[in-house]
């Protein structure tokens, strides 16, 4: 004799699979008809690198390679002249700063050797003591009188046109 009775999961314990056909009873009874859904069109590939890459050296369809393409340019660029415009043009900049780097490496030279005969002990007073006699022997009997005073800077004068070379 078959039982109606409806299995109440929460009062009856009931085997698993009773439970699982109970289950799959509702589902179907609760699913909607199945829509038809328009099928997905077939997606592109996807991009994949190539394992080997072969690169010719010499062109197969007679036609020049880049270095000829570069040559080729580099030749044009020079038969153009624009070397000379392009040079013309930056002349004073690069002289003026070929002039600051000589006179840095100049500056640092001479700190060099300042650096290296205040490290000896006596010389900064020995060269002090020089300057000083120079200058009361030299330089004082000169620039006393008017006369020697003007002869001397007459001559500094002369000595800077013809440095500068305005002579």
């Amino acid at each position: 004799m078959a039982d109606d009775t409806t299995i109440n999961p929460d009062t009856d314990p009931a085997s698993p699979s009773q439970e699982v056909e109970a289950v799959q009873q509702s589902t179907e009874q609760t699913a909607p008809q199945a829509v038809e859904q328009p099928t997905p069109q077939a997606a592109p590939p996807e991009p994949s690198i190539a394992a080997t890459l072969v690169i010719e050296a010499e062109p197969q369809n007679g036609e020049g390679g880049e270095w000829e393409l570069l040559l080729g340019k580099l030749r044009q660029w020079l038969d153009q002249n624009e070397l000379n415009n392009l040079w013309a043009q930056a002349r004073k900049p690069v002289t003026i700063l070929a002039g600051l780097v000589g006179l840095l490496l100049v500056l640092r030279v001479y700190s060099a050797v300042l650096g290296a005969l205040d490290s000896l002990p006596l010389v900064p007073g020995l060269l002090e003591l020089v300057g000083v006699v120079w200058a009361v022997r030299y330089g004082i009997p000169k620039l006393l009188r008017s006369s020697e005073r003007e002869r001397l800077l007459g001559g500094l004068h002369q000595s800077w046109k013809a440095f500068r070379g305005k002579d």
